[in-house]
């Protein structure tokens, strides 16, 4: 009980001298609706001038239930936020996302979605968005068929890969940078 009271009076602490304040998370400057960071001023690694971030995400499981927003997808609306917050271009950062097993609910249409789980897809508004700013995203053809689903499930913002492995191996001889 003493080591609960202990934290709780370190957090009270903190909290008055103005650190929690300094550590809120903001959202945007590219998406205003996902992707919460902080600012960092303070860094010891600079980033590089004229760099090109060249990543892709591997996001392999579902949201915890069906009508929550999958956070891994969130994750790439972070690192756009972020990196721009901090001065990188858009132009500077080619990102793709390789989708399989259980996530693959999640690039479902609204339809398909509502057909299956009975609710409306909260990840597709993500989806789109995340593709409008040129985010490329790739679906496991075995993880589809897996799961008893056809191509026409698909939301149009994703493409069908023979696999999630032959996507990865194909954007990493490209150049790319997993972020698992």
């Amino acid at each position: 009980m003493n080591k609960i009271i202990g934290i709780l009076l370190s957090f009270i602490m903190l909290s008055s001298t103005g650190f929690a304040k300094e550590l809120k998370a903001t959202k945007g400057p590219i998406f205003s609706d996902y992707g919460p960071v902080f600012k960092i001023d303070d860094r010891d690694q600079a980033l590089p001038k004229d760099f090109k971030y060249r990543v892709f995400f591997d996001i392999t499981e579902a949201a915890e239930n069906t009508f929550s927003l999958n956070r891994r997808f969130e994750s790439v609306a972070r690192f756009i936020n972020m990196h721009a917050m901090n001065g990188v271009k858009l132009s500077e950062m080619e990102i793709a996302v390789v989708v399989h097993g259980s996530a693959t609910r999640d690039v479902l249409t609204q339809k398909a979605y509502q057909e299956k789980y009975l609710d409306d897809n909260p990840t597709l508004d993500l989806i789109e968005k995340l593709s409008k700013k040129g985010v490329k995203f790739y679906l496991c053809g075995q993880s589809l068929y897996f799961m008893k689903f056809d191509k026409n499930d698909l939301s149009p913002q994703v493409d069908l890969a023979l696999s999630a492995m032959t996507a990865s191996t194909l954007l990493q001889a490209d150049g790319f940078t997993l972020i698992p």
